[in-house]
């Protein structure tokens, strides 16, 4: 069914628990496949001895075998190996001799074991499977009921409700999440999965250790069913962390039997092509990339935008990009700016190039991307000359960026990939001179002109040079800057780009 079709749907949880060993479980798995054809989200506890990891969702039951502990766990050295051990034999040997695998479990065993997975999936329904899952299921203050019995209540949320997730690249989706909130009047969040070497803001952060948790996953499959209409994936990560794999083709059959509408949504090097950046742009840096870590990212680049591609070819939801370049990669997608936070971004104290030895900042995240080592040796030449005092910066803080950006004459960000990204709206906002490489069919496809003086590594000595002989020119151009990023870049174009969607137009 295509995604713009989905129907409002029930958005009911269920629990199902069982005394009995997973591979025992019959009648337990049997009622999660009941509940699941019900409308129900279904967990499926049960018992398992040893320490298990959680297997992805099978076939939309989340199946949790949690491991029996025993009165010896927190013992430390051989007192807790052998009494472990000896806990354990006895009951494998118990459960053996009367034939039944339940025996090897107690209420008070289970009722510790899935107290915390109740507690963060938080269902509408515990169905208890046997006896001993019945009186477990009591000790932890729950009501449950038979198979069989259950009945879906929960509906969805009666506003549209976004969530955006799971990467947070610069933290645009954390600001293009409040952007919605400001400028479409519309709810919305943002999960971070990736560690940041900066203090990006953030609705909702996920560590490493939260992203492969079952408890976490679990908290993030309640939360959605409860509170949430449409996600917007990053990249294609998933937003239930690992829960069901790790990528929203994994999470997509439980959002869409929710009535949740998915959307996909890239920002660069996730969907970029690059054997069709090569074809297209002259200073492509995938062409001949030097190193052995660039080519091998190159190859790593090629192989996975591949298979994003086809994945996005069969994909039924509506595609946004960051910037307009992506375009080319995915021709119906819709152009998302960026955001900046004009109100963090002022202008500088000091008009540019003031200074008869101007402040040129380049600060690449990703070097390669930015053509660094491309137009440096000009830079250097410039320097040694006298004619710049040049300032690579890397790994910096955001809060201090934005000092050091607002002390900059000249700011340049993008060299070989063609486009303009936050760096070159933040120093536009600013009210520093941009130079950047940006293609001519990326300007095309901007309504307006980009304030941003024009310059590829070949000709960027020269466009310094001209810049500096011809001072009040450049001035007038950086002087426009703020107004361009106001009208393209403050958050109100995202929120007209997206808000259709969300509100089901």
């Amino acid at each position: 069914m295509p995604e713009q079709d989905q129907p409002a749907a029930a958005r009911s949880r269920a629990a199902v628990v069982s005394a009995a060993p997973a591979a025992a479980a019959e009648a337990a798995r049997a009622e999660a496949e009941r509940l699941l054809a019900d409308g129900y989200s279904v967990l499926l506890l049960t018992p398992a001895f040893g320490k298990r990891k959680p297997d992805p969702s099978r076939g939309g039951v989340h199946v949790v075998e949690v491991r029996v502990g025993t009165s010896f766990d927190s013992a430390p050295g051989a007192l807790g190996k052998i009494g472990r051990k000896a806990v354990l034999t006895t009951r494998n040997a118990r459960g053996k001799a009367l034939g039944n695998p339940a025996a090897t479990w107690s209420a008070a065993d289970i009722a510790a074991e899935i107290g915390p997975y109740l507690d963060a999936f938080a269902p509408d329904v515990v169905v208890a499977c046997d006896k001993t899952a019945e009186k477990a299921v009591a000790k932890i203050g729950r009501a449950a009921v038979a198979p069989g019995k259950a009945q879906s209540k929960a509906e969805s949320p009666a506003q549209p409700s976004l969530l955006i997730g799971s990467n947070n690249n610069a933290g645009m989706g954390y600001a293009w999440a409040r952007a919605v909130r400001e400028h479409a009047g519309i709810t919305a969040r943002n999960i971070q999965k990736k560690s940041y070497a900066f203090a990006y803001g953030s609705d909702i952060k996920a560590e490493d250790k939260d992203w492969v948790d079952p408890l976490w996953g679990l908290a993030r499959v309640a939360d959605t069913l409860d509170t949430v209409t449409h996600v917007l994936s990053e990249s294609g990560l998933a937003v239930f962390g690992r829960l069901n794999g790790g990528l929203l083709a994994d999470d997509l059959p439980e959002l869409r039997r929710a009535g949740i509408r998915s959307g996909l949504l890239f920002h660069g090097s996730d969907i970029r092509s690059p054997d069709r950046h090569i074809e297209l742009y002259k200073f492509s840096p995938f062409r001949a990339p030097v190193s052995e870590e660039d080519q091998k990212l190159t190859e790593v680049l090629r192989g996975k935008t591949d298979e994003m591609a086809k994945w996005v070819a069969e994909f039924d939801g509506p595609v946004f990009v960051s910037t307009p370049d992506l375009i080319d990669d995915v021709p119906h997608a819709t152009w998302l700016p960026v955001v900046v936070d004009l109100e963090q971004w002022t202008e500088g104290t000091r008009a540019p190039l003031e200074r008869e030895v101007p402040v040129v900042v380049h600060a690449p995240s990703r070097p390669f991307m930015k053509g660094s080592d491309l137009i440096e040796p000009t830079l250097r030449d410039l320097e040694s000359r006298g004619l710049i005092e040049y300032r690579r910066l890397e790994h910096i803080p955001q809060a201090d960026l934005v000092g050091v950006v607002q002390d900059a004459d000249i700011v340049l960000d993008h060299f070989v990939i063609g486009n303009y990204g936050v760096m070159t709206c933040q120093a536009m906002a600013a009210g520093r001179v941009s130079i950047a490489n940006i293609d001519q069919r990326v300007r095309d496809r901007v309504p307006a002109e980009i304030p941003t003086i024009q310059a590829d590594p070949d000709s960027l000595g020269e466009v310094i040079e001209g810049v500096l002989a011809d001072r009040d020119k450049a001035r007038a151009v950086a002087a426009t800057g703020r107004a361009f990023v106001r009208e393209f870049h403050d958050g109100r174009k995202s929120a007209e780009a997206i808000g259709p969607w969300l509100r089901g137009a």
